[in-house]
């Protein structure tokens, strides 16, 4: 038995001839679209212009010259490190000039975006007084409590943030304002951008240009 026995252990090989175990592959992904840089070129045409600024900084000129092939009108992007530079200048600035993507609410559906424009609008109370309310100045990045200061000191009258029983936040200013307000918001703010068809005049809940 003895003998059997160490026929077979020779037969095996014994654990000299053991196999050494396998190291796993590390596999490097491209992060922006999440396949290896050699199947970029193989993604639509949109994925494969994300995935370029990664793929300039992490291959070399040569590898990108052999590994994206596949867009021939992309041939003289490649062509030297220059026109490489130039395209991702090119992507940078259409990047930049992208809408952001609406958030997500719960449940995956899309929050509508607001829309650029303010809204004012005039009211009677106590069959004397006149308000004029300005609505949708947040939406371009000004600061209620800023130009409700800014409208109190020009026009020498009582004004303040409040808020509408819808949740929206206005300024309310005392007086028939509507044009000068809006000549104050564009001079005032020149670098937000606001024109005049941004705003609106609302009498008995009806929108109209106030311009």
């Amino acid at each position: 038995k003895r003998r059997k026995m160490a026929d077979i252990n020779n037969a095996d090989g014994g654990d000299e001839g053991a196999a050494e175990p396998l190291t796993p592959e590390v596999v490097e992904y491209e992060p922006v679209t999440g396949v290896p840089p050699e199947f970029c070129e193989y993604l639509p045409k949109d994925d494969f212009l994300k995935a370029l600024p990664w793929l300039a900084e992490n291959r070399s000129l040569e590898w990108m010259q052999a590994n994206c092939k596949k867009y021939k009108n992309f041939d003289k992007i490649f062509e030297s490190q220059d026109t490489l530079e130039e395209k991702l200048k090119d992507l940078s600035v259409s990047t930049s000039a992208r809408e952001p993507e609406p958030k997500l609410l719960p449940g995956g559906k899309k929050k509508k975006q607001q829309k650029l424009e303010i809204l004012i609008e005039r009211s009677v109370r106590n069959k004397r007084k006149c308000i004029t309310s300005v609505t949708g100045l947040d939406v371009f990045g000004i600061k209620l409590a800023e130009a409700a200061k800014l409208m109190g000191k020009k026009f020498a009258s009582g004004c303040s943030v409040v808020k509408h029983p819808t949740g929206v936040s206005m300024i309310e200013t005392q007086g028939d304002n509507q044009y000068e307000i809006a000549e104050l918001i564009m001079k005032k703010y020149k670098d937000k951008d606001i024109k005049e068809e941004h705003f609106f005049s609302v009498v008995k809940q009806k929108k109209s240009p106030l311009f």
